[in-house]
């Protein structure tokens, strides 16, 4: 098992270094399937905002309230590694709300960023399976306008066989 970026693991595919890759696309961020591959839709999931409890209030966010993001143009942000369809995602939703993010830590895993919102670094948005299972001192927020993930299986088209084809002549 190999960890890759979308475009690289269609890559892996299609260069039949990988029999299967599960793949993953934004509402914010459609990702085209390649031509040569074929995909199966195995769920969606929505896009929460992640912070501490203690930075929550001053937003008017209640435990679980819906966030709209255009009221934390002036949060700092923890962004997932700038390498990763999930940062573009992040841009992206908060370009949509009318700000650019102010990332005070990037890092390549959830894990990561969720344990610095709990330490009231900063806002991050995360997805729902993202979330790791348990950490004390999270706020965990739908989205106001919902940003979701698609997870898809995605394998190379298997090669077209040729048919064989019989021509009678009837003398």
């Amino acid at each position: 098992m190999t960890e890759a970026e979308p475009d690289a693991a269609h890559t892996a595919l299609l260069q039949h270094r990988a029999d299967i890759a599960v793949i993953h696309s934004y509402s914010l961020l459609p990702r085209p399937l390649p031509p040569g591959c074929e995909q199966r839709h195995l769920l969606d999931e929505p896009v929460f905002l992640v912070l501490h409890p203690d930075d929550a209030a001053p937003y008017g966010l209640k435990p679980g309230g819906k966030a709209d993001l255009r009221r934390l143009a002036d949060a700092t942000s923890l962004l997932p590694g700038p390498e990763t369809a999930c940062h573009r995602m992040t841009q992206r939703a908060c370009g949509a709300a009318g700000f650019v993010p102010r990332p005070v830590a990037v890092a390549g895993d959830f894990a990561v960023v969720t344990a610095l919102a709990a330490r009231r670094a900063g806002v991050t948005l995360v997805p729902r399976l993202a979330l790791p299972p348990s950490v004390p001192g999270i706020s965990v927020h739908p989205l106001a306008r919902p940003v979701h993930r698609s997870i898809h299986a995605s394998t190379a088209q298997a090669p077209q066989t040729a048919r064989k084809s019989a021509s009678y002549s009837m003398d």
